[in-house]
């Protein structure tokens, strides 16, 4: 077996004469004394100790950046309720993503080979096609804001989370455990609560639209989980709000003339910072965050986090928007929380 010296000891040995008995290198060389050997073990302790607290900082850093996102998505139901009653909806969603949409294709491009990512024709029909379910989504949650308060819009909202095991039993032919059917079970009575105990017979219309915006954020999610992998996330994102903002736009277009407020009304406080903060942080900076921090934590963390966006937004609207902070909206919180925790299986 060949080995390998150190270049002073062989040059010890090769200067050494006849007559001069080559004394064996010290035993340590090769097998270190104990104390030498705790020298040793302690730095790869330090190391791996190292490692270990870079990886704890890494995601700690990742939930954080994530709590930041769930909490910007609290804020933007209160401050699009604000607006609503300023402009219409659908001129609104058209400004909030057409914003939104310049700031992700810039960061997209910035990247290497961001541009080549983004116009891929496999990208562009897959972002087009989730695109418009997630256009249908915003449309439907922003239509029911005008007459449901944010926090039950929000907690609505989250019942996507109940839906997706629900939905994917015909579209992917998965069966539903008895968790799913519990987590469904606790949902309709947290409905019940939030929309009163009589509320199959006469939801309010603007509840109506709101779960159907959860209906399609489900879709979005398993057709996301279908068609996406492989994919770039920041990429796919971009082509889908690229998509949200031109059929907003389109629609605006389509449905009447009149859609746009006066410049005024635009320029009103409340719906420059709904416009900003939602184009900006609830959308380009959350997505952007999604596709960089989630990968960088774990599964049941970010389930955890993003459970938390409807109770944000009911802490939010009560705290700065004035909602009454009621019975019903506490308990019926409360158990569709628990229907979307019972509902993750990663948790």
């Amino acid at each position: 077996m060949r080995t390998q010296v150190s270049p002073s000891l062989g040059t010890k040995a090769r200067r050494a004469s006849s007559s001069e008995k080559i004394t064996a290198p010290p035993l340590w060389l090769w097998d270190p004394p104990k104390s030498s050997r705790c020298v040793i073990l302690t730095k790869c302790e330090i190391t791996r100790k190292g490692l270990a607290i870079t990886t704890m900082s890494q995601r700690t850093l990742a939930n954080l950046i994530l709590l930041l996102v769930t909490i910007a998505w609290g804020i933007t139901f209160s401050l699009t309720k604000g607006a609503l009653a300023i402009v219409a909806v659908f001129p609104y969603l058209a400004v909030r993503f057409l914003l939104a949409a310049t700031v992700m294709v810039m960061m997209a491009l910035a990247r290497p080979g961001g541009r080549n990512k983004l116009v891929s024709f496999h990208v562009l029909k897959v972002g087009f096609a989730l695109g418009v379910l997630l256009f249908l989504s915003y449309a439907l949650q922003t239509l029911g804001l005008q007459s449901i308060e944010p926090a039950i819009s929000a907690f609505l909202t989250g019942l996507n989370v109940v839906l997706v095991p629900l939905l994917a039993i015909p579209l992917l032919g998965l069966s539903a455990s008895r968790r799913t059917w519990f987590a469904v079970f606790t949902a309709l009575l947290g409905l019940a609560l939030l929309d009163g105990v009589a509320f199959l017979s006469h939801w309010s219309l603007g509840s109506l639209y709101t779960v159907g915006c959860a209906v399609f954020i489900a879709l979005q999610i398993i057709y996301v989980d279908k068609w996406a992998p492989g994919i770039d996330p920041l990429a796919l994102a971009t082509v889908e709000i690229i998509t949200v903002a031109l059929l907003s736009l389109i629609t605006t277009l389509f449905l009447h003339t009149q859609a746009w407020s006066p410049i005024s009304s635009w320029l009103h406080p409340m719906v420059i910072f709904a416009v900003v903060l939602n184009g900006l942080f609830g959308t380009a900076f959350a997505y952007w965050a999604q596709a960089h921090y989630q990968q960088k934590t774990s599964a049941s963390y970010v389930a955890l986090i993003f459970t938390l966006e409807p109770v944000f937004a009911a802490i939010i609207a009560v705290l700065f928007f004035g909602e009454p902070l009621t019975w019903s909206l506490v308990l019926g919180g409360f158990l569709i929380i628990s229907s979307m925790l019972l509902a993750d299986d990663s948790l």
